[in-house]
Parts: structure tokens; C-alpha cells; sequence
């Protein structure tokens, strides 16, 4: 696993993920909204990290578009939300955590 699609829309956020994320060797690609990742988005990315809450294309629902075209990539969620109930919604629609 090399190469992570990280997309959230706080940018100093993104910033440190990435530069931290890069420096334990991963080519990390970052998008600041969900219509953004879907043009990125390509057979060449390993995980995608996910923030919910974004302008455009919300997080659930970029999910529910990748997973309706078979694409069965690994999915992280990273997001200020944690209720049970996004938790369960996130993987009802096929986030891996």
C-alpha cells in the first residue's frame, strides 16, 4: 500500500496528514472536497482516507458512489463525528473503519 487519496476539506488538516503520512513513506494525494477525489480518484490508489463533513460531495455519499461502481478500495473514515449511529452508517455503505 503506497499510494493514499486523502480527502477532507480543513487544509492545514490535510497538510499535516500528509506530511506526516508522507515521511512513513507514502505517496499521498489530497483532495479538499468530494467532486475533487472523484477526478483523482484512479486504479492506482490503495486507501482513501474520508472526512465526512465537505462542501460539494459529502463523505457518505462519495462513499455510496465509489461502492455503486464496484470499486471495492479500502475506505477509512476520518472525522470529528463519532456517533454511533454515522459509525454505522459509514459501514452500512462500505467504509473498511
Amino acid at each position: 500500500m503506497n499510494k493514499i487519496l486523502l480527502v477532507d476539506d480543513d487544509r492545514e488538516l490535510t497538510s499535516l496528514l500528509k506530511e506526516l503520512l508522507e515521511m512513513e513513506g507514502f505517496n499521498v494525494i489530497v483532495a479538499h472536497d468530494g467532486e475533487q477525489a472523484l477526478d483523482l480518484l484512479d486504479d492506482s490508489i490503495d486507501l482513501l482516507l474520508l472526512d465526512v463533513m465537505m462542501p460539494k460531495i459529502d463523505g457518505f455519499s462519495l462513499l455510496k458512489k465509489i461502492r455503486n461502481e464496484g470499486n471495492n478500495l479500502p475506505v477509512l473514515f476520518l472525522t470529528a463525528r463519532d456517533s454511533i449511529e454515522d459509525r454505522v452508517e459509514g459501514l452500512d455503505i462500505g467504509a473498511d473503519d
